[in-house]
């Protein structure tokens, strides 16, 4: 299911793939929120894994080949992050025929894109400055049970990889003292909705460098162990 907060995503963490090695932004709820107790039941919904080929003339094409090996890598990584932590993680692939899950996927999409928009365009919401109290409402909680959740656990990651041409003309401009170009990097958001609630409890969004590569296990590895910092579980 492509999506407008998606291409936000690119947009605003594009930038940030110049200059950054490996950073991230946690913002957790400043509502009331009281872990599960003992094992919890994570469902990872319909994670949304692209990796694409940058061209020498700056054009991105996604490969599906690299990215079904990035998503394969990443969902192991999480599941195994997860369960080390005590927890069951299954993944749900959001049935189109149910309206209920759709406008979760399509608000999660809206309140999403809001909460990018606020950290990271310069357009802050003056009810939120000092808060963190976003949510989908109340109404998840008749999805809970179908999907045996306690929480929904939301997942977009993006990454570009130069080909050789890229990198010559990149390596080029800066002897010769010319601009920057890029050559790629990897972009990841994910958040946490408390199904009890509605309320997004954690959301995370992280930019790492083009040597972190999800289409290898090791790649895979440090990015799934830097955008699920701190989660609250």
């Amino acid at each position: 299911m492509k999506s407008i907060l998606i291409r936000m995503v690119v947009a605003i963490l594009g930038l940030a793939w110049l200059s950054a090695c490996a950073s991230t932004d946690v913002m957790e709820t400043t509502n009331s929120f009281s872990p599960v107790a003992g094992k919890a039941r994570i469902v990872l919904i319909e994670p949304d894994v692209e990796l694409s080929f940058l061209k020498a003339a700056g054009v991105s094409e996604v490969r599906a080949d690299w990215s079904g090996q990035g998503r394969e890598n990443v969902l192991r990584e999480i599941e195994a992050i997860l369960q080390e932590a005590g927890h069951e993680m299954g993944v749900h692939e959001i049935d189109l025929d149910d309206d209920r899950q759709v406008q979760m996927v399509r608000l999660h999409e809206v309140v999403g894109a809001t909460i990018l928009t606020h950290r990271f365009m310069n357009q802050p919401l003056p009810s939120k400055r000092k808060r963190f109290d976003w949510s989908l409402g109340p109404g998840v909680r008749a999805m809970a049970d179908k999907m045996q959740a306690d929480y929904a656990l939301f997942l977009y990651a993006r990454g570009e990889y130069a080909s050789s041409g890229r990198q010559a003309l990149a390596v080029g401009l800066a002897v010769l003292g010319g601009g920057g170009v890029s050559t790629g990097g990897q972009a990841a958001y994910a958040s946490l909705v408390d199904m009890r609630t509605g309320d997004i409890v954690w959301f995370n969004v992280a930019f790492t460098t083009v040597g972190t590569d999800m289409r290898k296990p090791e790649g895979a590895k440090f990015m799934v162990e830097t955008i699920l910092k701190d989660i609250p579980l």
